[in-house]
């Protein structure tokens, strides 16, 4: 080990970088898929790193403001060299990344956004690849399972913005396509932490589903003030809320029975080589503190995706090349798991699955 060491410490250097909420709102989501990139680089390096070069990682905290990202990310590529982004989170900061065409200035990819939203999405955003499923997706998929259990009456919690508006045309869309009826709609303004009143009026519409689409915190603060008799209705969120994170807030009770959407596989089934790899580099030195969530496996899927391209990129790899080989990853799979980019297509997975809130946080599928 000591001598790999050595001949990496005299190779080229390949530097790729993460640009996130590491404090601030997004910090417990931030912080774990960072462990989960970080353990895995480390698993590369120790196995000689990429054709012998030492992969660095680099890291810069915008505390989830928008108005730092796009600097962060300039000041990444163009002072730290990195060659990639990966894992970046939420909209408002990538918006603001796309906005600034730092991406496209220096023809740099960004491999994964923990972000759904569709604005994300289309022209002016060739330089990012999606590896998840939209919220339009997420929000269609819940509407078909309520529909599929009779469960025709919902109530929708949404956030008065931009991101609000799109869900709630996503709802809209479920309702004509699954036949559901809209009984009531609340919305909240961003910050919001008392939910009492919202949770009241919700309970007294006396639907029989509740889709809950707001953000995780707002998730977890309205749960906290719900209040119905067991069995009231079924409620709903979508993939960014965490199941030991809602638990912890609103208490276990409440958590429990919450169908959350998922846009990776389960990250402890054997289905995949891909899940399989990752609960091997969860139990290996390299993962101490990662967390076997859905949340870290889609980390780690980012990040061995961005990687996987890096080595076809070639002996002296460039931003330029990456985008290059993430284009040709048609018809690919990173450990079993499909994943479709092209010239012309930047969304690389839908898949979709919903899982269910149980003891301890933990989702079962």
């Amino acid at each position: 080990m000591a001598l790999l060491a050595a001949c990496l410490a005299h190779a080229e250097d390949i530097r790729i970088g993460i640009v996130s909420g590491f404090t601030g709102p997004i910090a417990v989501t931030a912080q774990e898929v960072l462990q989960a990139t970080r353990a895995y680089v480390d698993q590369v390096n120790a196995q000689g790193g990429i054709q012998g070069n030492r992969l660095v990682l680099v890291t810069k905290d915008d505390g989830y403001d928008a108005a730092k990202t796009a600097a962060l990310a300039e000041e990444a590529i163009a002072a730290d060299k990195v060659i990639g982004l990966v894992n970046s989170a939420g909209t408002a900061p990538t918006m603001a990344l796309i906005k600034s065409r730092v991406l496209h200035k220096y023809r740099v990819p960004l491999v994964g956004v923990y972000s759904g939203a569709t604005v994300l999405r289309g022209a002016g955003t060739e330089e990012i690849f999606h590896t998840r499923a939209t919220y339009n997706d997420e929000i269609q998929k819940i509407s078909r399972l309520a529909s599929t259990l009779g469960l025709h009456r919902v109530a929708v919690l949404y956030q008065e913005d931009a991101f609000g508006e799109g869900v709630l045309q996503s709802v809209a869309a479920g309702e004509k396509s699954f036949n559901l009826q809209l009984v009531l709609k609340v919305g909240y303004q961003p910050g919001t932490n008392d939910f009492t009143a919202h949770a009241q009026k919700i309970v007294a519409a006396q639907p029989q589903a509740i889709f809950l689409m707001g953000v995780p915190d707002a998730v977890y603060q309205f749960m906290k003030a719900y209040h119905a008799p067991a069995g009231a209705a079924q409620l709903y969120a979508l993939s960014f809320v965490t199941p030991k994170l809602l638990a912890d807030v609103a208490g276990e009770e409440k958590a429990r029975g919450v169908g959350i959407s998922q846009v990776v596989p389960n990250p402890n089934s054997a289905a995949f080589a891909l899940t399989r790899d990752f609960q091997a580099l969860v139990n290996s030195p390299f993962g101490k503190g990662v967390k076997p969530s859905p949340v870290a496996l889609e980390g780690y899927l980012n990040i061995r995706l961005l990687v996987e391209a890096i080595r076809m990129a070639g002996p002296h790899p460039t931003g330029e090349k990456v985008i290059q080989s993430l284009s040709a990853m048609q018809e690919y799979r990173v450990g079993g798991f499909p994943i479709e980019f092209s010239n012309e297509k930047r969304s690389g997975s839908n898949y979709l699955d919903i899982a269910v809130v149980g003891r301890n946080g933990r989702l079962l599928y």
